[in-house]
């Protein structure tokens, strides 16, 4: 194997781990009323600490988007001693047909969802239960970052052992 085949595949092994396609992990898909509601969040997995929800409002019929309504999320976590309200908005969203919050789960297990939804004077509520693994310890969640600098020394010395075998000619 070619030094830069051999190089090439290290990287790819090693960034599989830390690139997501779009950032968010659906987390409930439901309908209600006259609508589809779909909730996204991030990380992924899902992990106690600064989380990033999304919601994808869509009419139920033809599923186009729904860009103008008011959202506002109840989460609750099921030990009942932790309770976070959100106010969801497209301009907090980078995916402008999405409306995002970022919030704070101090706490791993199950939460309950509950998603209120104000659109042309009428209400849609949805509710749904998502679950929070415990937070990643600070080692372990900078893995990447701790084992890089080694892994390029591995890497330049492996190459520099392959050019010295290789025949001048």
């Amino acid at each position: 194997m070619r030094p830069s085949n051999f190089l090439m595949l290290v990287v790819m092994i090693f960034a599989q781990a830390t690139i997501f396609a779009d950032g968010g992990t659906v987390q409930l898909r439901q309908e209600a009323g006259a609508l589809v509601i779909t909730v996204f969040t991030s990380p992924a997995p899902l992990s106690a600490g600064p989380v990033d929800i999304s919601l994808l409002l869509q009419n139920r019929n033809g599923l186009e988007p729904v860009l103008d309504a008011e959202v506002s999320l109840l989460l609750r976590a099921d030990a009942l001693s932790g309770e976070v309200r959100a106010h969801a908005t497209r301009e907090q969203a980078q995916n402008k047909l999405l409306y995002a919050v970022p919030v704070m789960l101090a706490k791993s297990g199950k939460w309950q969802v509950a998603i209120t939804i104000l659109r042309k004077g009428q209400r849609t509520d949805a509710t749904g239960t998502i679950y929070v693994a415990p937070a990643p310890e600070m080692a372990a969640s900078h893995w990447s970052y701790i084992a890089f600098t080694p892994l390029m020394i591995v890497i330049f010395v492996v190459r520099e052992r392959l050019m010295r075998r290789k025949p001048k000619g």
